[in-house]
């Protein structure tokens, strides 16, 4: 039986697992070596890596144990963002230390190293599993082509401004990026196809909805979004980037989002919304499909919204908070459904699967 994996990590220094319908805490890590800055679920969906300062570990979810699987040294500041080639051959890091780090998960070793000029925020693997976006202390959005491990475009938006959060569509259709003045930016990329109907198919799953409601039942026939198939091998001449075919970022829409920091944007699996989470205590939903325009605004957390993750149909959102509570919320209600008390400190990582293929 599948069943949905969803998980925090703060600055209490504690990975903890959650029953989504029950809010119940059913395990829980100790992250001795610092505060958790982020957290991701791996394609396979086996471990779960928590990325620290500067250390990124490993963890077996299916294990009882709470030592960590492997442990990834080489950063020496923040780990700020981390993330998978989608079938596990490498996962990539980066951090206030000015790095991309590709990581060989077999060797458990750093297999390239990629120097930026900056503070590195935040990054984002491209579906075509060549191309990483980072966001930097600067204000800079830089495009690197890890195969060649140089940097092929940089957008500086707001000069100066950190960028704290990148992200982009499941079809790499659209990107945005958010900053330190409240302030988000799109970008729709040329000649890309989209591949990801904007609406379920009758055998995709709620699978949030469906644990909510009956947590027993078993999530069957869920399909994954058609990506581009272009993969990295750590041989430059087989996976660099042909520039002459290279999509291009057209300026689409600026959105002064919030007053103050945003601290994650994130385009929702069915490329309808795009949340962003902010210092304001808010999160809000903006209507990609409406030029958007703002749709909901979720109230309740009492302090720093860090993190969120949407569900796999797009309908769901998890939320993670200075608060010390994380929630889950229905979108088209713009209500709260759940809270996940149990840490001491703030929620600054939040991680979701509820899907399979």
């Amino acid at each position: 039986m599948f069943q949905v994996i969803f998980c925090t990590g703060g600055y209490d220094h504690t990975i903890r697992f959650w029953e989504v319908p029950s809010g119940i805490n059913y395990h829980t890590i100790q992250f001795v070596d610092s505060q958790i800055n982020k957290l991701e679920i791996t394609p396979n969906r086996k471990y779960v890596v928590a990325a620290g300062n500067p250390t990124i570990k490993l963890y077996d979810i299916e294990s009882n144990t709470t030592e960590a699987y492997a442990s990834l040294e080489g950063h020496t500041n923040n780990v700020t963002g981390i993330g998978f080639q989608k079938d596990m051959k490498w996962m990539y890091s980066v951090s206030e230390d000015k790095t991309i780090k590709i990581w060989d998960l077999r060797a458990r070793g750093c297999q390239r190293d990629i120097r930026n000029t900056h503070a590195i925020n935040t990054a984002v693997l491209s579906p075509n599993q060549v191309e990483l976006l980072t966001g930097d202390q600067n204000g800079g959005i830089r495009r690197w082509d890890l195969g060649q491990k140089q940097c092929i475009q940089e957008l500086i938006p707001d000069s100066k401004i950190p960028v704290r959060s990148v992200t982009i569509s499941n079809d790499a259709s659209l990107v945005a990026a958010a900053n330190n003045e409240g302030r988000c930016f799109v970008w729709a990329l040329t000649n890309t196809k989209n591949n990801l109907s904007k609406n379920d198919s009758s055998d995709e799953k709620k699978t949030i909805q469906k644990s909510v409601e009956n947590p027993t039942e078993n999530v069957k026939n869920l399909k994954e979004n058609s990506l581009a198939k272009k993969e990295i091998s750590f041989d430059p001449q087989e996976n660099s980037l042909n520039l002459e075919n290279l999509a291009e970022f057209k300026p689409l829409h600026k959105i002064n989002a919030h007053k103050t920091y945003i601290l994650k944007c994130l385009i929702s699996p069915d490329i309808k919304y795009l949340a962003t989470t902010s210092a304001d205590h808010t999160v809000k939903i903006w209507n990609i499909e409406q030029n958007f325009e703002l749709d909901k605004t979720l109230t309740g957390h009492q302090r720093w919204v860090w993190d969120c993750a949407f569900s796999h149909d797009s309908c769901y959102l998890i939320t993670g908070s200075s608060d010390h509570v994380a929630r889950l919320w229905d979108i088209e209600q713009g209500e709260t459904i759940h809270h996940y008390t149990g840490h001491n400190k703030a929620i600054t990582a939040v991680a979701l699967y509820d899907f399979f293929d």
